[in-house]
């Protein structure tokens, strides 16, 4: 006892002075002194955070870590499943995690852990998915007085019936139709044959 300092030498004197008899031999005086100030059994204090365990704001993984290890701590008396199950699943902070694990409701600490960071990496692929940016359109530029694209099917189309002509024109040079006389490409005695030969029949 005179080894003994502070709190621990107050009570042991303490209690020699209410009861003399009271440390009979020196194997009960150490096992009082143990119970009395030995820090909590390891497993006990592991069980009582394991049942007051709580997610905050640690991600599934590192509060499913934490719910082993504490679970592996209790080997005298251990834990059953069922409690385990619904200690973990009830200091889940409230979210989708949760509430698909209430209603699918695992039958051991494991499925539970396994299927809550299933639910949390589905959610997270989800919403990296939804904050991909999109490309925006490419804006419409309307014409400013500039330049505007022609439809050369229809210029080619128009410029060849341009040079075929109307057919319903007369050449005064050569006397063929389809062509006016300032396109004719006749010869010119050729020309002049058949328009003496036009007045000829005229006259005729």
């Amino acid at each position: 006892m005179s080894c003994l300092g502070g709190r621990a030498r107050s009570w042991a004197y303490g209690r020699r002075l209410t009861d003399p008899t009271c440390f009979s031999t020196y194997e009960v005086f150490k096992e009082e002194l143990r119970q009395a100030f030995e820090p909590p059994q390891n497993e006990f204090r592991s069980r009582a955070e394991f049942l007051d365990l709580q997610q905050g704001k640690h991600d599934v993984h590192a509060y499913a870590q934490r719910a082993r290890y504490l679970v592996s701590n209790i080997v005298t008396n251990p834990i059953d499943e069922a409690t385990k199950v619904v200690t973990f699943m009830k200091g889940l902070k409230d979210g989708p995690v949760k509430t698909y694990l209430f209603r699918e409701y695992p039958s051991t600490l494991e499925s539970a852990i396994t299927l809550g960071m299933q639910e949390e990496f589905s959610l997270r692929q989800a919403k990296l998915h939804v904050n991909v940016p999109r490309p925006m359109p490419r804006p419409t530029v309307k014409p400013t007085g500039g330049p505007v694209p022609m439809d050369l099917s229809s210029a080619t189309a128009a410029g060849s019936q341009q040079r075929r002509g109307p057919t319903n024109v007369r050449c005064f040079r050569c006397g063929n139709n389809g062509h006016y006389a300032r396109e004719c490409t006749a010869p010119v005695q050729a020309a002049k044959g058949r328009r003496d030969d036009t007045g000829y029949r005229h006259g005729q």
